[in-house]
């Protein structure tokens, strides 16, 4: 803090998107030369999502007692322009429930007597 004269600075909004080496005075603010350019004026790239939700979720569910998660995309609908209820869909065909490996015992089974002599 000795060499800024008391402020700190820091990098760009834009340092790692548009590899921008400016400095500014607040965390998370457009530089001049940025702001110059319009950059402040288009979303940020982590803004992907105009509502600011996830569009995709992992949803756990359990087959046969093992825990598996499923990728799912959220979908808004809307109606009249008025978002109502969200769906919850899967983002590819859905997948065929998996099958039970087939289990075998390590141990060898009880020892039985021979009733032939």
């Amino acid at each position: 803090m000795s060499g800024t004269g008391g402020y700190y600075r820091f990098r760009c909004k834009y340092f790692l998107s548009h590899e921008c080496p400016n400095w500014v005075y607040i965390n998370n603010a457009v530089c001049a030369e940025c702001s110059a350019k319009g950059r402040d004026a288009e979303p940020a790239p982590s803004q992907a999502s105009t509502t600011g939700y996830p569009t995709q979720i992992c949803v756990p569910h359990v087959v046969g007692g093992v825990l598996y998660y499923t990728l799912m995309e959220v979908e808004t609908v809307q109606t009249d322009g008025v978002s109502t209820y969200w769906i919850v869909r899967y983002t590819a065909n859905k997948p065929a429930q998996p099958q039970a490996p087939a289990t075998t015992s390590a141990f060898p089974g009880t020892p039985t007597t021979s009733t032939s002599f």
